[in-house]
């Protein structure tokens, strides 16, 4: 029967499955190869959210099963909002209307059309070639703040993600000390660079390689319309050097 029901809604383009996930799923679904299966291994209970935008990254923890502790950092006003309210009716999702940096300090931020190219680096010409959205609107005075000084008593397993247009490396920076703690590193690299100053992919995998991490995942994130076989981004996910295979 749930063969037959599952086949019939499948022609009408629609699955139905199970939220959550066991060890056994897991590992026989090939979940294990996913940011999610990371999470779910590593017993992940807190996800430190840097680069939040409207949320779309707490949103697809909690639909895929996860339900720790999620606290987002988004610096521009309007989205924060956003974010605020979504994240007010979940009960375990902090907000924090802040950046994150090498230095605590008042900032300029360069919003987008597109919010989610909103960055505190300038935009190269290849952004505006890449998405017509990430045209610079206006810019605005934010605060930022370094990780270490918020996370000085952070404890459990703890998960880092940061999505920052290019300013990864500052937030890394501020958070040298907590670093340690982390059980995984989730971040957006560049292959074709939209924002100037930032660093080529084998600086960040020599930068985390000192601070202790190596590749655990390479997923694409966006491919370049010029050229629709060549990537633009992509997300890596670190894991400890020392964690199981070294």
């Amino acid at each position: 029967m749930k063969r037959f029901i599952q086949g019939n809604l499948r022609r009408f383009g629609l699955e139905v499955r199970r939220v959550g996930f066991s060890r056994l799923e897991i590992r026989r679904t090939g979940f294990s190869r996913t940011v999610m299966g990371f999470v779910a291994d590593r017993k992940i209970d807190v996800v430190l959210d840097v680069g939040g935008n409207v949320g779309q990254f707490g949103e697809s923890l909690r639909i895929k099963g996860y339900r720790g502790k999620i606290a987002s950092f988004e610096p521009i006003a309007s989205v924060y909002q956003v974010l605020a309210a979504k994240a007010a009716a979940d009960g375990d999702w902090e907000t924090n209307n802040f950046a994150l940096g090498a230095k605590s300090e008042r900032s300029i931020i360069n919003v987008s059309e597109a919010s989610v190219f909103s960055s505190i680096l300038p935009s190269t010409i290849a952004a505006a070639q890449f998405n017509d959205t990430a045209i610079v609107t206006h810019t605005e005075t934010i605060e930022v703040r370094r990780l270490d000084d918020i996370c000085s008593g952070l404890s459990g397993n703890v998960f880092l993600k940061i999505d920052t247009q290019g300013y990864e490396r500052q937030v890394l920076e501020g958070g040298r000390q907590v670093l340690p703690m982390m059980k995984g590193i989730l971040m957006e690299l560049p292959i074709i660079h939209l924002y100037e100053g930032t660093w080529r992919f084998h600086e960040a995998i020599e930068y985390m390689a000192d601070a202790g991490f190596v590749p655990a995942q390479i997923h694409p994130v966006s491919y370049h319309s010029a050229d629709e076989v060549s990537l633009v981004e992509v997300d890596c996910l670190f894991r400890p050097r020392d964690d199981r295979l070294d």
